[in-house]
């Protein structure tokens, strides 16, 4: 119905509760604080990737730099491949995925057309396939027709997964306003990550499942700050 709005109206109870939360006093016993403080920590320091995981995905950029060039050519520098999400935000996990761009314009402010994003997955999937039956990679996925359309594959070598669109600006230009946050006080850097593991422990971390992106956490992290 075009032009209508829909109004959520919560329940009498529902507005109850909400109301109850809000005024309750939480009451905290601050001789717990230190041992909470300490598993926290643990679970922070677990999370960090250690520097073969760095090197992973160094090498996972280069084999689709080199994928890229095979299936696109090069022309005057482009198309290039750039890393952008949690692996940018210096916020990823060893077992995180690697979000990757394949840019064909030089300037991000500009659109790039849709259908041509699709023309150009299609076009790199298909050599992807062949790789796949060459053993350098796997799990080659149909493209997801999505706002942004996405091909993920793992790369054999490294075992890391990829998630690769085309002229992704939003992405590049939101993990680079994270990456700055991130940079003020090192405390963001720590709840991102604990705020993760715990959506992910939860089911509540899966934009694919329709659950709450890592970015969409980590902007609540930042709006709560």
């Amino acid at each position: 119905m075009q032009g209508r709005h829909i109004r959520f109206s919560p329940s009498p109870e529902l507005h109850s509760d909400g109301e109850r939360c809000e005024t309750e006093a939480c009451v905290i016993d601050t001789a717990l604080l230190p041992a909470l403080e300490g598993l926290l920590q643990d679970i922070y320091a677990s999370l960090q990737p250690e520097e073969v995981d760095l090197e992973r995905r160094y090498d996972t950029i280069k084999f689709f730099k080199r994928i890229v060039r095979q299936t696109f050519g090069k022309k005057d520098g482009l198309p290039k491949v750039k890393a952008f999400g949690s692996y940018t935000m210096n916020l990823f996990t060893p077992k995180s995925d690697l979000d990757l761009s394949v840019n064909f314009k030089v300037d991000t402010k500009k659109t790039y057309p849709y259908q041509d994003k699709i023309s150009a997955l299609w076009s790199l999937a298909e050599v992807l396939h062949s790789e796949q039956s060459d053993g350098h990679c796997y799990r080659v996925s149909p493209i997801q027709f999505t706002r942004v359309p996405v091909l993920r594959v793992i790369d054999q070598r490294t075992g890391v997964e990829c998630d690769i669109s085309v002229q992704n600006n939003d992405g590049m230009s939101r993990s680079m306003i994270v990456k700055f946050i991130s940079s003020i006080d090192g405390r963001f850097r720590i709840l991102c990550y604990l705020m993760k593991f715990w959506a992910k422990a939860h089911d509540v971390n899966s934009a694919k499942d329709k659950t709450m992106s890592s970015i969409a956490i980590v902007s609540l992290v930042a709006f709560h700050l």
